[in-house]
């Protein structure tokens, strides 16, 4: 473990902490009473040190000593009881609230900050990063703010048995203060280094537990192990280095407490001496001063709980700080018509260049199949399309329309997509097909849809119908069956152009026959791009584009391209022979 993970330089600042809370929403109203109960209970301390001290002297009025004694104990510790179910209640609030607004934040952001991030430590983010960011507010930042009061009450209170005092005791306070920064900066760097490992084998444990059939399939289960195990291994090393500065540190302030004790009596006892104090002020200025020390102590405290989650603000700041998609701004994009035309589009992913002047017209109402070998850019061009990434230079318009014009939110929706993954949440198929649409759907419209796509039969199998659960990512159901659904929910929209990214790679060649029939019924003069990698779906296709190497090799009617290119006639004449290899 290098001392630069454990010093953690490079971090942020107050500002980026304070700009958090700015957009995190604090239930402020209850912070403030919470503030305002632990004022008065400070104001009943000072009094309470004050009737102890006479108790200690010998003084045993009852009227004079004991009862208010016993009424101001009494009362500090009901407050104290108020005071500490507020608290949890702001922490409460205060998590909900971060969460809430993180989660916002990060369901906003382009899809390149999930492609150059780890989604699966997003988790710890939103889990143990906010709870620390929350911690600090609650035990860290309104304890100083409180102590601070305390501090200013107390001294004051000395200072009316004599100024002299109170100046003498501020001189031998400070001792704690020689090692505090040391300690707190060593404080932060574990504390981050073992959430940064949390993180991580949160990630790793997730990543494959979401991926045990390809584990089992691969006969892989040791790999798996070890993985995990590694990860493991090196949350096991923070949090030791971590229990070793903590207990520490402990002796280290026990033994400049114990100093400062011994000088607090000694200046007190000088006082007393000299007839400077009673004896009811010198045991209350023992008491006052004792407070003093602990306070400052816990201010010692504090210094290393704001390093210690300092890491843990950086990287909540961080993400907040990233620029969300514009989903709103722009004008509605309800009525699309006409040809899809890419003009002298630019795009790279990083520093890879994958379109330059890349200029291509898709023609409305036809079927336009995107073909081309692996790497080419034929799903990036229908993301492009759809506006998932951001162009680099050149535009894309819809007739006339620039697409960039539109509010994002609103395109996107006007579109119908079925991504390669065909994604599915766990929940009920009625909740997956209704996924994105605003519009109440009937039972008859879902049965129509499922009908289109053949899986119809399926649902009325089931005793649930819609209602059945499909498990955690659709686990519940075959690849095909998860595309037949994804197909099913985008012809729900209704959508005048229908995007699809190998949206029936999955099915048996029977199965992509019933799709496409319905598909080109369903569709008939509306705008169809797909993208293609086999014989039998190319001959679905009105239009071809033929990719290679991120530029337009062909382009023209299927009979046009199947003649004149010799990539799509390779493809059609391979894809015959396996056709009749199965008959």
């Amino acid at each position: 473990m290098r001392l630069s993970e454990i010093f953690g330089n490079g971090y942020g600042s107050f500002r980026r902490f304070f700009l958090l809370l700015a957009k995190a929403k604090l239930p402020y109203l209850w912070l403030l009473g919470d503030i305002v109960a632990s004022v008065v209970i400070i104001r009943i301390g000072v009094s309470t040190t004050e009737y102890s001290a006479e108790l200690f002297a010998g003084n045993v009025g009852l009227t004079a000593v004991v009862l208010p004694f016993l009424f101001y104990t009494l009362l500090s510790m009901a407050l104290g009881c108020v005071s500490g179910a507020v608290g949890a209640l702001c922490s409460a609030r205060i998590d909900r609230n971060l969460r809430r607004v993180l989660w916002t934040k990060i369901v906003r952001l382009p899809l390149s900050f999930y492609e150059s991030s780890e989604p699966k430590e997003l988790l710890s983010r939103i889990t143990t990063d906010v709870s620390s960011i929350s911690t600090l507010i609650m035990q860290v930042f309104l304890p100083i703010l409180t102590g601070g009061y305390s501090a200013f009450a107390i001294l004051g209170r000395i200072s009316s048995y004599d100024s002299k005092l109170m100046l003498s005791l501020l001189a031998v306070l400070p001792v704690n203060l020689v090692i505090v920064f040391i300690v707190g900066r060593m404080r932060f760097g574990v504390n981050d280094l073992v959430n940064r490992r949390r993180a991580q084998l949160t990630g790793a444990v997730a990543e494959r537990a979401g991926s045990m059939m390809l584990v089992k399939s691969t006969g892989t289960e040791g790999k798996a192990f070890t993985a995990g195990e590694q990860k493991m291994k090196g949350l096991y090393g923070a949090a030791i280095a971590n229990n070793w500065v903590a207990q520490l540190s402990v002796p280290v302030y026990a033994i400049a407490g114990a100093l400062e004790v011994i000088v607090i009596i000694l200046v007190g006892r000088g006082f007393y001496a000299d007839g400077s104090l009673s004896l009811p002020q010198w045991i209350a200025y023992y008491g006052f001063a004792i407070q003093l020390t602990s306070l400052l102590s816990s201010y010692c405290g504090y210094w290393a709980a704001f390093k210690g989650a300092q890491g843990s603000t950086d990287r909540v700041s961080r993400i907040m700080d990233l620029a969300e998609e514009a989903a709103k701004t722009g004008r509605g994009a309800e009525n699309l018509s006409g040809d899809i035309r890419l003009e002298h589009v630019d795009f790279s992913f990083g520093e890879k260049e994958l379109f330059r002047d890349l200029s291509i017209t898709i023609p409305a109402g036809k079927i336009t199949a995107i073909v081309g070998p692996s790497g080419s850019g034929k799903t990036t061009l229908i993301n492009l399309i759809d506006r998932l990434y951001p162009l680099q230079g050149g535009s894309i318009r819809i007739g006339s329309d620039d697409v960039s014009e539109f509010a994002l939110q609103s395109y996107r929706r006007a579109l119908g997509y079925v991504t390669q993954e065909s994604v599915m949440y766990a929940g009920t198929l009625r909740e997956n097909l209704l996924q994105g649409l605003e519009r109440e759907i009937s039972e008859e419209e879902l049965d129509a849809a499922c009908a289109a796509v053949g899986i119809l039969d399926f649902v009325r199998s089931r005793p649930e119908g819609y209602d059945v659960l499909v498990g955690e990512a659709g686990a519940s159901l075959s690849g095909g069956q998860r595309q037949r659904f994804a197909v099913a929910r985008a012809l729900l929209k209704k959508p005048d152009y229908l995007l699809l990214d190998e949206a029936t790679a999955a099915m048996d060649i029977d199965g992509k026959a019933g799709v496409w029939s319905s598909i080109r019924r369903l569709m008939a003069g509306k705008t169809v791009i797909y993208v293609a990698h086999d014989a039998q779906t190319i001959a679905n296709a009105d239009y071809l584009v033929v990719l290679r190497s991120g530029a337009v090799e062909a382009a023209g009617s299927r009979e046009e391209i199947l003649t004149s290119n010799t990539y799509c006639r390779e493809m059609m004449e391979k894809g015959g022979e396996e056709q009749d290899d199965e008959a």
